[in-house]
């Protein structure tokens, strides 16, 4: 789904930046969260050219995230790519759609991943920041029968340290 180009480019913006791959992870979920809440905004207020870059930027995002994602069999890998899919699948109708939902929804997501990153990857690695945690957002049990978010995550997915609980 991905191309080699952004798999690429995402590695070369962590030797260039000479930031830990870790604390970029975390950037790219904040600057996500920062575009979808504009997008949402733009929705709201009629603002197509608004809408459609916020949501571009989004979609970049969410796009280098997913090729971040060690590809391997475990539970958390497959779930990560599973609702980085999802995300990737929804998005690109909003622009014609205008549905605020899919909007918060995402964010909602993408919000609970930032937590447990804050939570798991950068506590690990000593780059921990002081951080509010919210409550999970929940699976939408349609998108679970409709195999868009694994069946695993309506319990909460426990391998390595990822966990989502809902």
């Amino acid at each position: 789904m991905v191309s080699s180009q952004a798999k690429n480019a995402y590695q070369q913006t962590v030797m260039q930046a000479n930031i830990h791959p870790v604390q970029l992870i975390h950037m790219l979920y904040e600057r996500v969260l920062v575009h979808l809440e504009l997008a949402e905004v733009a929705i709201l207020e009629n603002q197509p050219q608004s809408r459609g870059e916020h949501l571009g930027k989004v979609i970049a995002i969410v796009t280098e995230l997913y090729v971040s994602v060690q590809p391997d069999d475990s539970d958390s890998s497959q779930f990560l790519l599973g609702l980085y899919e999802a995300i990737l699948e929804e998005l690109p109708s909003v622009s014609e759609s205008k549905d605020v939902e899919v909007v918060r929804r995402s964010h909602r997501y993408l919000q609970r991943l930032k937590e447990v990153w804050e939570e798991t990857a950068m506590q690990e690695n000593g780059l921990a920041q002081k951080t509010q945690v919210g409550t999970a957002a929940p699976v939408d049990p349609v998108r679970v029968s409709e195999g868009i978010v694994s069946p695993s995550a309506q319990q909460g997915v426990v391998s390595g340290q990822l966990s989502f609980s809902v």
